[in-house]
């Protein structure tokens, strides 16, 4: 039998190894339950036009779990321009941050609280709407605008103006025997506001003045970047254009032979009412400097007419067959109707854009295409040069030739 003191010694060690196999079971207990589930986040933007404001959001798919970690977390976003550092933030998962419209802006993005997420945002927001281009057509003002527009209140300039959308980017004021200044107030698809001063000449003034001589332009007004996209004949309507024309709306003058034109009247309503312009391109394409004048007067008086007739665009610009022109062929248009002739310092040949002077595109010209079965995919070619240059496709109009000097003869030596 052993003395008490060994039985008590054996006793407490025993003791002592049980309660460190109940802390180690423990430890490894605690050590090896699951950590907490990480939250999926996810960061998206949205873009106002009305308030030139990005809304920031940082969302969850993870239901319940998912709010109560956002609403416990602190949203913050930082911008650097220049020298200057903006800073917002604000609980939970959304921010709404200022920024400039038309160009690329930096943001970064910071979530603190219980699960922290750092993200940068590459933000390119649209350009503003603005007028780019007006003048009188067919007894009616005509302003043209950088983005499409969408019906508001009804308004009156000048108390008795009344005020349309023609088109997508085009709005049309009818002008009556008083002239005067007043605002245009415009709403843009997306909600954008614009308010234009205007000045609203006198029908009797308003109306394109006639000029003894229809001079040529080879080039027009290069204010904006602008570029002029024109394309001849009519003969084979694409069907590829016009969808970009209701996508983009991109502003195209198509010069129309009136015999092409009244072979495809429905698609070129359809043209007109997507925001193009109409050209006279003469009734049936005859070189002009090889025939009368009184030939000539014909030829572009009657296609106006009946262009005017069946589209609802009476042309004031219009285009030689082949370049071709002299003086003659300069008066006969005059008295035909027209006030300017446009020729050309660009065209394409396949996919390429050639200039006149072998050059990439630049500010103030004016390109030629034609209706032919290549023409979607060479109109995809130029505006892929367009952008390149960063150019700003621009509607034809009498007023884009102001402060330019007439052609003596064609680039091409015609």
């Amino acid at each position: 039998m052993k003395p008490p003191r060994e039985r008590g010694w054996r006793v407490t060690v025993v003791a002592i190894v049980l309660a460190l196999v109940e802390v180690v079971t423990l430890v490894a207990g605690c050590l090896s339950r699951p950590r907490a589930a990480v939250i999926p986040l996810h960061v998206g933007w949205t873009f106002s036009p009305v308030s030139d404001t990005v809304t920031i959001r940082v969302t969850s798919p993870a239901g319940t779990t998912g709010r109560q970690v956002l609403a416990r977390s602190r949203l913050a976003v930082s911008e650097r321009v220049g020298g200057h550092t903006g800073r917002w933030s604000a609980s939970g998962g959304t921010i709404r941050v200022p920024v400039p419209a038309g160009r690329r802006t930096s943001l970064l993005v910071r979530l603190t609280g219980p699960q922290p997420l750092t993200r940068t945002l590459k933000v390119t927001t649209p350009p503003p709407l603005r007028v780019v281009s007006s003048g009188a057509s067919s007894s009616r003002w005509l302003v043209y605008t950088s983005g499409p527009l969408r019906p508001g209140p009804a308004q009156l300039l000048c108390g008795t103006d009344k005020v349309s959308i023609v088109a997508p980017t085009q709005v049309a004021i009818a002008e009556t025997a008083k002239a005067c200044p007043d605002r245009l107030r415009l709403t843009g698809r997306d909600g954008e506001h614009l308010v234009v001063p205007v000045t609203i000449p006198a029908r009797s003034t308003a109306k394109i003045p006639a000029v003894s001589v229809a001079r040529l332009y080879c080039f027009a007004r290069s204010a904006g970047r602008a570029i002029y996209i024109t394309i001849d004949d009519g003969w084979t309507p694409s069907a590829q254009v016009l969808a970009l024309m209701h996508q983009t709306y991109l502003p195209i003058t198509a010069f129309l032979i009136s015999g092409a034109a009244r072979e495809h009247l429905s698609y070129w309503k359809e043209f007109v009412t997507a925001g193009g312009m109409i050209g006279d391109h003469t009734v049936s394409h005859p070189d002009l400097t090889k025939i009368s004048r009184g030939q000539a007067t014909a030829q572009w008086g009657q296609a106006r007419t009946l262009l005017g007739r069946w589209l609802g665009q009476t042309p004031a610009v219009g285009r030689p067959p082949y370049g071709a022109f002299n003086h003659a062929a300069e008066v006969a248009a005059a008295r035909g109707g027209l006030t300017v002739l446009a020729g050309w310092s660009a065209s394409m040949s396949g996919d390429r854009v050639q200039t006149w002077n072998g050059k990439p595109l630049s500010p103030g010209e004016i390109v030629l295409l034609h209706w032919d079965p290549g023409l979607g995919r060479q109109l995809t070619a130029l505006l892929a040069a367009i952008r390149a240059e960063h150019l700003n496709p621009a509607p034809l109009t009498p007023a884009s030739f102001d402060g330019i000097a007439p052609q003596r003869h064609s680039l091409d030596g015609d």
